[in-house]
């Protein structure tokens, strides 16, 4: 049958059993309880040194050689983490030891501070790795040596291969093979860099303040976003009118084309207006020497011209609706007033 414990406060993590040890640990906000999962009982309130609620323990086991003997002795340790951000390390030997005031207590051996809370904790199989999870996603590892005599292997107990001369088909394949290069060297790592994204070439002339030839590229694309985009850039670094001038017919006539075309669109109507206003003050003193230029003006003129009119259209039908609207809600309001009169 299945066995049930009960925390007095609500159970924020629990343990698997203590290694080599019948026990079952749970954490409730700031204390420990010791169980014995076999009858059921809780064994001991175990008080920490943390001040917020505990989010996670485990238990790890340390092997020490001893000097007298040469003998490997074993040592349980649990290890708690919480809100505060502090990871606190206490011996499972001696977690029965009585204090002063003969409340059980867990041997304190070692505290770290974390910058942030701390969410779940993990060691690794062979007790060599100590992992924290965060809350702001951020996961630390910690990992320590092991003895020399477990880790150690020199090569020079092993046999030394020749270096292949060059030319030859094993000099072109050196180092392909991965299976020598494991045994050779285990503590051998592969880093993998991501690529950088590569810029837009409109977005490198940007980078080297060439603003007149950024938004020519931008619009060569015939991409009405990247043209937004760059025209915002250059607002924003006050570049904008040193993009707009000293242009000829030639230069002139797509930025033209581009405003007359999409200044009638909502998404880039507050963005062209400014632009035509720009190309207005800006080239007015030219105006009449060319005709193409003077008919690209003319044409924006007319563009916005219509766009207008029906701006004013529409708001003469919105006055209609609102009119229409406010009469039926009147005489809705003197039938109501008349029903409550008679």
């Amino acid at each position: 049958p299945p066995s049930f414990f009960k925390n007095t406060a609500s159970s924020s993590s629990k343990n698997k059993n203590i290694p080599t040890t019948p026990l079952i640990v749970s954490a409730g906000g700031t204390i420990l309880k010791i169980w014995n999962p076999l009858t059921g009982k809780c064994l001991g309130e175990l008080q920490t040194k943390h001040s917020k609620t505990i989010t996670s323990c485990t238990s790890a086991t340390i092997s020490k050689e001893v000097e007298d003997g040469g003998k490997t002795v074993q040592y349980k340790r649990i290890i708690t983490g919480g809100l505060d951000g502090l990871i606190r390390v206490y011996s499972a030997d001696q977690m029965f030891t009585s204090s002063t005031s003969g409340e059980k207590i867990l041997h304190f051996l070692h505290g770290v501070k974390v910058q942030h809370p701390i969410t779940a904790l993990g060691m690794s199989p062979d007790q060599t790795r100590f992992v924290v999870g965060t809350s702001t996603g951020i996961v630390l590892v910690r990992q320590r040596s092991l003895p020399p005599s477990t880790t150690t292997t020199t090569l020079a107990n092993k046999k030394r291969k020749r270096e292949p001369k060059p030319g030859t088909y094993a000099y072109f394949y050196r180092g392909a093979d991965t299976s020598v290069v494991e045994e050779e060297a285990e503590d051998t790592f592969m880093v993998f860099q991501e690529k950088k994204k590569k810029l837009n070439q409109y977005d490198k002339m940007l980078k080297r303040f060439e603003y007149g030839k950024a938004l020519d590229e931008a619009l060569e694309r015939r991409d009405p976003y990247a043209v937004a985009a760059v025209l915002e850039e250059l607002g924003k670094r006050k570049g904008l009118i040193i993009a707009l001038s000293n242009r000829d017919e030639e230069t002139l006539e797509p930025i033209l084309s581009f405003t007359m075309r999409y200044i009638v669109k909502p998404r880039y109507t507050s963005l062209l207006v400014g632009v035509a206003n720009l190309l207005c003050d800006i080239y007015r003193p030219i105006m009449g020497q060319s005709e193409t230029i003077d008919e690209l003006f003319e044409k924006l003129r007319r563009s916005v011209a219509l766009e207008c009119k029906a701006q004013k259209a529409l708001l003469k039908i919105v006055g209609q609706i609102d009119a229409i609207a406010w009469g039926f809600e009147t005489q809705r309001m003197e039938r109501a007033l008349e029903k409550l009169e008679g």
